[in-house]
């Protein structure tokens, strides 16, 4: 297969990001949908390009890869935005949105997802890593007339472009000490290097670097920050899209990073993941306690459930990298189904933030509460759901590399987590609104893509096999080496 044949799916999400571009200028002043079902059209073909790898082939001096993980990841990305976009055309008449370059810039930033997703080499991970960030940092403040987005821009931006200093700079640290930013070649040198305390100081200090960028990049405690903030002000379709697609590119990103080039750190790595999956897990949680705001809570509530993905790497050993794969997926659905509602439910203007707003939905708008309700549920692990499969693969794989206290400390957060998950739930069904409520608009994309979601959700909890075979075939058909 040659270079540009492998880049397909990257070239195919390019040109279909400008054609949308250039169908805005045809396009009248309000036609949302039109713009809509076109990159709808696009995120199936580009998901069409990409199912046509994982062959193990690496291109541009094995700077790229087109191999299973590059697959799995491409074709999620797509299922992630494709039902963003679905739930953006109903929402965005609502919320004060008019610039009509938003469809674009999605397309734009799944580029970026897709070249993170497929990338060996740090340079191409971080023209990936940027190419999505800079829309994203514009979709961010899209809301006109809520000068939370505004504020959530420049924070996303500002702690964005902080990150990606440190990051670009221990890429270049690592080069500097290594002669190379491929993946492999970094992975002999680090292996030569002796550990992270020992060897050579500038390619451990461009190492820690690069963990740092990787951190702000998931969310990961103590690099959670910019989160919260971000995702209450960032119009709902946006954070939705962000808080699936970006998390599930960032993951790939880590993942390819932790998995070749730092692998031979082993035990010293997997202690700092552990510290990291531990203090990320409790910190989310007890955050997420104490929110009023469903945005924000659902904000620490990601920042919690990067705490459970984390577990997957400091057992990658013994099916945990397949185990993160499995819960990617459905960690998106649950939260689209939750970000989902959130649009439908809320009030021209403010997205119904404060929970308090879903009083009584469980009588006035019953199949939404009960979305909302299958996806409270499944964030807390609850069985059959989707969330109990995926935690319950990541604590198996944990327990198997006897990382008996980190699964303690993951199940006491479960049940911590259940006190906010459930007030949802509980507020939906038991509490009475104290004000009379907005007339329900006619929403069917939204509710299509909620409906998908949720049966998603309870797909992979019924029968997770046929998700989790996908996920060892691509890491069997993966570029894991030098």
């Amino acid at each position: 297969m040659s270079g540009f044949a492998a880049l397909a799916p990257t070239i195919a999400a390019s040109l279909a990001a400008i054609t949308v571009l250039v169908a805005e200028l045809f396009t009248r002043s309000k036609g949302w949908t039109s713009l809509g079902r076109l990159t709808l059209a696009a995120v199936a073909l580009i998901a069409w390009v990409a199912a046509d790898g994982g062959r193990e082939v690496e291109v541009f001096a094995s700077s790229m890869a087109l191999d299973g993980m590059a697959v799995y990841f491409s074709l999620l990305l797509c299922a992630l935005c494709g039902l963003a976009v679905m739930m953006s055309i109903d929402f965005l008449p609502t919320c004060g949105v008019h610039a009509r370059e938003y469809f674009a810039l999605l397309l734009f930033a799944l580029t970026g997802l897709l070249v993170m997703a497929a990338a060996t080499d740090l340079v191409v991970l971080f023209i990936g890593l940027e190419t999505m960030s800079i829309s994203v940092y514009v979709l961010a403040g899209m809301a006109g007339r809520d000068p939370r987005s505004g504020e959530a821009a420049i924070k996303y931006f500002l702690m964005g472009a902080f990150a990606s200093a440190l990051l670009i700079y221990g890429v270049a640290l690592v080069y500097g000490a290594t002669g190379s930013t491929a993946l492999g070649a970094i992975s002999e040198a680090v292996g030569q290097g002796g550990g992270l305390g020992s060897g050579d100081g500038v390619l451990m200090l461009g190492v820690a670097l690069i963990l740092v960028g990787l951190g702000f990049k998931v969310a990961a405690v103590p690099f959670h920050f910019w989160a919260p903030d971000v995702y209450t002000g960032a119009p709902t379709s946006v954070t939705a899209f962000m808080a699936t697609a970006v998390k599930a590119g960032a993951f790939a990103m880590a993942l390819r990073t932790i998995a070749v080039a730092l692998e031979p750190l082993g035990e010293e790595l997997g202690n700092l993941m552990w510290l990291a999956a531990a203090a990320t897990m409790t910190v989310g949680n007890l955050a997420a306690l104490r929110q009023t705001g469903l945005k924000r809570m659902l904000a620490y509530s990601s920042v919690a459930h990067s705490g459970y993905l984390l577990i997957g790497f400091c057992a990658a050993g013994h099916g945990g990298i397949a185990a993160v794969l499995f819960y990617l997926a459905v960690y998106g659905a649950m939260n689209l189904a939750a970000f989902g509602v959130l649009m439908a439910v809320g009030d021209e203007g403010d997205g119904g933030d404060d929970i308090s707003r879903l009083a009584g939905m469980g009588h006035r708008r019953p199949m939404m509460a009960a979305a909302m309700t299958v996806a409270m549920l499944s964030l807390t692990g609850f069985p059959p759901l989707g969330g109990f499969m995926g935690k319950l693969f990541l604590f198996s794989a944990a327990l198997e590399a006897g990382l008996v206290g980190l699964v303690l400390v993951a199940v006491a957060n479960t049940v911590l987590s259940a006190v906010y998950y459930l007030a949802v739930v509980r507020t939906m069904y038991f509490v009475e609104p104290a004000q009379a409520t907005a007339a329900v608009r006619h929403q069917p994309y939204l509710a299509v893509a909620v409906a998908i979601s949720v049966a998603v959700v309870l797909a992979l909890g019924l029968a997770p096999a046929a998700l989790m075979d996908g996920a060892r075939e691509a890491l069997a058909l993966t570029v894991l080496g030098p």
